[in-house]
């Protein structure tokens, strides 16, 4: 099937009506339903009927059947209504989407990708990630990050910026990191550094700063055990960066007296506009991807 550049965006929210202008710039040619009357078509069904892509909001659904619409309350539209419309060969992009729609959506011949696993989204998301952290600690903190003991767990794309603009903002930070080499840069970088020891589910942490006020954790993995949260002052706040497991028992924390935040979905809470410049761009270079090996 030829490509002809031709796209329909499928609900969401503030991202998405950002996305969709950005799109329009870049020389896509968009339709769009269930983003409010403003912005879209009466039906969804003239949105989808000549286009070649269909892009589904992130997350694609709130409840596993229909397409998540936050900005319009009357638009609803089962998943399985829409494939019954999808040509064999329309791709099918969508942020975090349903393992049964991926299989139903395949079997039906679409070509299907999660752009929530993109690489290059998840690079460009670190930023506002980091950013809608401080953001987050400071309207929970009652005092100023200039001076204040802080723990970033995890090096990698989010961890390292985080790490980097709070000491930036004059807070102390410690970078704990499994890797030689993150350890070595953080160092470099005039942080403090500890080691996580051990693998995966394995992983451990001796011990954290004397006096941390505020934990960030960027990995998925349980390494903050009772003993290390148990030796932590009251006062400390723990914020959950990273994806289930995450990095602490919220349960474990709450018993032994300590405040904790789940901070998901940031770049999209904070700064949606943002937030849709970086899905437009990332969207518009896969679609030219498989443009180019189509």
């Amino acid at each position: 099937m030829q490509f002809s550049g031709r796209l329909a965006v499928l609900g969401g929210d503030e991202r998405q009506l950002v996305m969709l202008q950005e799109l329009e710039k870049l020389g896509w040619q968009a339709a769009a339903w269930g983003l409010g009357k403003e912005h879209s078509e009466s039906d969804w069904k003239n949105a989808v009927e000549h286009a070649d892509a269909v892009i589904l909001p992130l997350p694609a659904s709130a409840d596993g059947v229909r397409i998540r619409c936050p900005l319009d309350a009357g638009a609803s539209l089962r998943f399985s209504v829409l494939l019954e419309r999808l040509r064999p060969g329309v791709r099918l992009l969508g942020g975090k989407l349903p393992p049964l729609w991926r299989e139903a959506a395949e079997a039906r011949r679409l070509v299907v990708e999660d752009y929530l696993n993109s690489e290059a989204l998840q690079m460009r998301n670190a930023l506002p990630t980091a950013e809608g952290a401080i953001l987050l600690a400071l309207q929970e903190l009652p005092v100023t990050l200039y001076g204040l003991p802080v723990a970033v767990i995890g090096y990698g794309r989010i961890g390292s910026l985080l790490a980097g603009k709070l000491n930036a903002l004059g807070a102390s930070v410690t970078v704990c990191a499994r890797r030689e080499r993150d350890l070595v840069h953080a160092e470099l970088r005039g942080l403090h550094a500890m080691r996580i020891c051990g693998e995966g589910e394995h992983s451990t942490l001796c011990g954290l700063p004397d006096g941390c006020r505020m934990v960030f954790n960027t990995v998925p993995c349980r390494i903050l055990s009772e003993p290390v949260l148990a030796h932590l002052p009251k006062s400390c706040v723990l914020m959950e960066l990273a994806s289930a497991p995450g990095g602490f028992d919220p349960l474990c924390a709450e018993r032994l007296g300590l405040r904790w935040l789940l901070a998901s979905a940031l770049p999209g809470r904070y700064f949606p506009e943002s937030a849709g410049k970086i899905l437009a761009q990332t969207l518009s270079e896969l679609l030219r991807t498989d443009v180019q090996h189509s």
